[in-house]
This record gives C-alpha cells, sequence and structure tokens, in this order.
C-alpha cells in the first residue's frame, strides 16, 4: 500500500468506528512498514522504553529497520509470540506494592503497533 493510501486509511478508521460502521481490510495494514514505523515513533520516546527487560540485550535502542521486517513478518505468518514480562513491586506511598511488568522491546514494538490499532479502533 501506498504511503498516502495508508495515511487515509487510518484517519477514517476514526470516523467510521465512532459511526459504528463495520471496518475491513485492519489485518491488510498491518503488512504496511509505515505503521510500524509509527507504532515506534510512539512508544521510543516514552520513559522507560530503553529500559532492558528479561534480556537486557533486548531493548528499543539500536531498534534497525531489518528488525522490524523480521517483526512485521512473523505477526503476518502467524508465527509472532509475546515473550514473558520481567516482574517487579514497585512500593508505593500507602505502603503497598503495586506489580509492574518490563517487557521485551520486540513485545513494546509488537504491541505499540497493536495499540495504535486499538487506540484508532475504540
Amino acid at each position: 500500500m501506498q504511503p498516502l493510501t495508508v495515511e487515509k486509511r487510518l484517519d477514517s478508521i476514526i470516523d467510521l468506528s465512532r459511526q459504528g460502521k463495520r471496518i475491513n481490510g485492519l489485518f491488510r495494514l498491518l503488512g504496511c512498514p509505515l505503521l510500524w514505523e509509527r507504532a515506534y515513533g510512539q512508544v521510543a520516546p516514552n520513559k522507560g522504553a530503553l529500559t532492558p527487560g528479561i534480556d537486557p540485550d533486548n531493548t528499543l535502542d539500536g531498534f534497525s529497520l531489518e528488525r522490524m521486517e523480521r517483526i512485521m513478518t512473523a505477526v503476518l505468518d502467524g508465527s509472532y509470540r509475546f515473550s514473558p514480562a520481567r516482574r517487579q513491586y514497585i512500593p508505593k506511598p500507602n505502603g503497598k506494592k503495586t506489580p509492574v511488568g518490563h517487557s521485551y522491546c520486540r513485545r513494546q514494538a509488537g504491541a505499540g503497533g497493536g495499540e495504535d490499532f486499538a487506540r484508532t479502533c475504540l
């Protein structure tokens, strides 16, 4: 798909979903690198995005187009699997602790694409 077509479709999804209309071709959009680049652009600047997860070598620092292509291909052919998150407990002001999961960057990038769709469609 051409980048202009992808942008138009992403913009139209918001209006169509608000009108309660059926949206077709969402899976086809996952094959567009522009969507993945936008997802990375939304996830990377977040505080903690470069924090290592279970595997300290697997972070968003140094994320490459080749790596994005591998993830995109795995999602499209159905072989993508989320990796486990490292759970930590952070103290709250009331003395209790709240659980926080630190994930692999591969998972963060994949979730970013899904999050972009979810935010757009819901």
